[in-house]
C-alpha cells in the first residue's frame, strides 16, 4: 500500500517537473533570445550596406522610431556611412549580454567599435559606430542614450 502511494506521489512530481520545464520561463518577455543581439547586428548590417533606411528605421525600438522619422534615419545612415564606408564584418561582441554588446567594425576605411543596445522585443534602443565610444559628440548613432544623435539629424 506504502509503495503504491509513493509511486503516485512520484508520478505526480515527475508530472509537475515536467510541465515545468516545458513551460516558458514567467519573464521570457523581458529577456531576449541567446543569439538575439548577434542576429541585430546581422540584420543593422544589410541595411547598412544596402543604405536601407527604411530596414534600418524597422530594427529600431517604438520609442526610438518615435523620436527618428525615416528621413532623419537615413540622413544618420548618411552620416554614419561618410566615417565607415561599407562595413566588411562585424566580430562577435568582445563584451555584453543579451540585451547589449561591444563590436569591432571593420569597414572600408579602417576599424571602429560598435556599441548596440536591443530591448526585451529585440528592437535597437541605442547603436553607434566610432573611434572613440566614450567622446561626447559621436557623427554615427541612433538611439534614446546622450542627446538628440547627430547634430544635423532633428529627431521629434
Amino acid at each position: 500500500m506504502r509503495r503504491r502511494k509513493d509511486q503516485a506521489g512520484l508520478c505526480r512530481a515527475m508530472g509537475l517537473a515536467a510541465a515545468l520545464a516545458l513551460a516558458p520561463p514567467a519573464s521570457s518577455a523581458e529577456i531576449p533570445s541567446p543569439f538575439a543581439i548577434t542576429d541585430i547586428s546581422e540584420a543593422l548590417t544589410r541595411a547598412y550596406n544596402g543604405e536601407d533606411a527604411p530596414a534600418l528605421h524597422g530594427l529600431l525600438a517604438p520609442a526610438v522610431q518615435a523620436r527618428y522619422t525615416p528621413e532623419a534615419v537615413r540622413r544618420a545612415l548618411t552620416l554614419c556611412r561618410v566615417l565607415t564606408g561599407d562595413i566588411f564584418r562585424l566580430s562577435t561582441p568582445s563584451w555584453g549580454a543579451r540585451h547589449y554588446g561591444f563590436f569591432g567594425v571593420y569597414a572600408e576605411t579602417g576599424v571602429f567599435d560598435m556599441v548596440l543596445e536591443i530591448d526585451p522585443a529585440e528592437k535597437i534602443i541605442h547603436w553607434v559606430i566610432s573611434d572613440n565610444v566614450t567622446a561626447r559628440e559621436q557623427q554615427c548613432r541612433i538611439g534614446a542614450k546622450g542627446d538628440a544623435g547627430p547634430a544635423d539629424v532633428p529627431v521629434r
